[in-house]
């Protein structure tokens, strides 16, 4: 499948801008629990710093948590506003970058995504299931083949609208069904063991379960 990675990140930036431009102060400063220590502005903070650090070069230290911060630390007092703006001005760039770049670019936008979800989580909402950003996130799913061979446990076939795939070399051990949004969202770590295990499999997951996550389960349960 091919995708259209300016055109999903442009998707991402400008409904996100929306929606935080819109907000109150009080909704502003709600903390987002699938970042901790951050509201939702200093989401918004974030992926701007992203998107104007990989425009400059400035990506030493990538991506690390003194990198992240430093994006937010960077645009305390700004309004939303200012920084829609420059999110908004580095638009262009940006669509160049990831057209001229395909997939070896892919994790930034999936990294809005992600951080779309987390913004819209935190407020009680959630992008639609069928997103094409979603369905870009899916692809992440493509790591787990080297822990589960690493581990020598049977395959996993991974079953959701817009993946149906076996993941892993040998025979087909498990299978695990689901709505793209929950098994995205357990592929990028915003999801506890619990919760994982909670999710529509065929057998006992529990071998599988530390090796589905392309980083590392939330200690305690998020629920969006």
């Amino acid at each position: 499948m091919s995708f259209d990675f300016p055109g999903i990140y442009r998707s991402h930036r400008e409904r996100l801008s929306v929606l935080v431009v819109g907000l109150d102060p009080e909704a502003l400063a709600t903390p987002v629990p699938a970042t901790p220590l951050w509201t939702v502005l200093d989401v918004f903070a974030h992926v701007t710093g992203v998107a104007s650090d990989y425009s400059t070069g400035r990506i030493e230290g990538a991506p690390l948590e003194p990198w992240t911060q430093r994006q937010v630390d960077e645009r305390r007092g700004r309004t939303p506003a200012e920084i829609e703006r420059e999110w908004s001005d580095l638009g262009p760039t940006i669509d160049a970058v990831l057209t001229a770049s395909g997939p070896a670019m892919s994790a930034m936008v999936m990294d809005v995504v992600m951080h779309h979800c987390d913004v819209t989580g935190a407020l009680g909402t959630r992008i639609p299931g069928d997103d094409e950003g979603l369905r870009l996130c899916l692809r992440a799913a493509n790591a787990t083949t080297a822990r589960i061979d690493a581990a020598g446990l049977p395959a996993l076939r991974i079953q959701t609208a817009g993946l149906d795939r076996v993941f892993g070399s040998g025979d087909e051990g498990i299978r695990l069904r689901g709505e793209p949004y929950e098994i995205t969202r357990a592929l990028f770590g915003r999801r506890s063991l619990d919760q994982i295990a909670a999710l529509d499999w065929s057998a006992d997951p529990t071998p599988y379960l530390p090796l589905l996550s392309f980083f590392t389960p939330r200690d305690t349960p998020l629920v969006e």
